[in-house]
């Protein structure tokens, strides 16, 4: 369990306060040499915080370096190293291949992993869906403009794993309602 402090309110105890939240952001923004731009949009990001809090809100062993080296993976896919983190044909398996690098937890409640991950792949999902004209021109590979993922079928799917959970302060970090409109990568960053 995380050595951090944790915010008390008249519902209880947060599993992910906004210090934990500062406490892991800040010093990654840092090694990552942020400027104050980027520092506020990636600060606001309900995916960085969503990588950040699903260690801690499933109270898996090792939460905050977890939240730091899933934060880091993050960054790296959508600045400089970007085009490492592309799609290829050969991840197409399922939508969980392409975040097998964010899906590292030592114990934990499963259930809450699970929605986390179907959480971030409802969004990438979405963003590959709006995306499938732009990549096509670009001769980017999409596996939903591919067809090697059925667009339907998977939000469907993720759907209804994310609703089966019950984990309202994940909620309020990233709804289902919400993330499928959110882009990966964020506001300032190219798709």
């Amino acid at each position: 369990m995380s050595t951090m402090a944790k915010e008390t309110s008249a519902v209880g105890t947060k599993l992910f306060p906004e210090t934990t939240w500062e406490g892991i952001f800040e010093p990654v923004a840092q090694a990552f040499r942020m400027n104050d731009e980027e520092k506020a949009m990636l600060h606001d990001s309900p995916i960085a915080r969503l990588l950040a809090a699903t260690p801690f809100l499933a109270r898996c062993e090792d939460a905050e370096r977890t939240a730091c080296v899933h934060l880091g993976a993050y960054f790296l896919s959508i600045r400089e190293p970007k085009p490492f983190f592309n799609a290829r044909p050969d991840e197409s398996g399922t939508v969980f291949d392409r975040l097998r690098l964010l899906a590292d937890f030592k114990g934990g409640d499963a259930r809450v992993i699970d929605k986390g991950l179907c959480l971030l792949a409802l969004n990438m999902v979405c963003d590959y869906q709006r995306d499938v004209e732009e990549d096509r021109a670009k001769g980017k590979y999409n596996p939903v403009g591919a067809g090697a993922w059925d667009y339907k079928e998977i939000v469907a799917d993720l759907e209804y794993r994310i609703m089966t959970v019950d984990c309202p302060e994940m909620d309020k970090i990233a709804s289902i309602t919400e993330i499928p409109m959110i882009w990966w990568s964020g506001p300032g960053y190219e798709s």
